[in-house]
């Protein structure tokens, strides 16, 4: 499923900030792996392609705390509430 990320107005100043746009942007309901919110984040914040995946999760973990839920840790899958 292909979703229609288009944030090409305003400017972020973080990866953080990509990270919240991002999950703003998936509809409820939306399940999604960390590997995609990776390539998510990376598409509109360019410095994030050589980050670790794990480091764009933490970003959602500790910002987004309240908009995901995690359905399985160990295949990294989580839902937008």
């Amino acid at each position: 499923m292909q979703l229609d990320l288009d944030f090409s107005t305003g400017r972020l100043k973080s990866m953080a900030d990509a990270v919240k746009r991002v999950i703003s942007g998936y509809q409820t309901g939306h399940r999604f792996h960390g590997n995609q919110l990776h390539a998510d984040v990376s598409r509109i914040y360019p410095p994030a392609k050589t980050m670790y995946t794990d480091t764009v999760q933490r970003a959602m973990r500790r910002h987004c705390r309240y908009a995901v839920r995690c359905i399985n840790q160990n295949s990294s899958l989580y839902e937008k509430q």
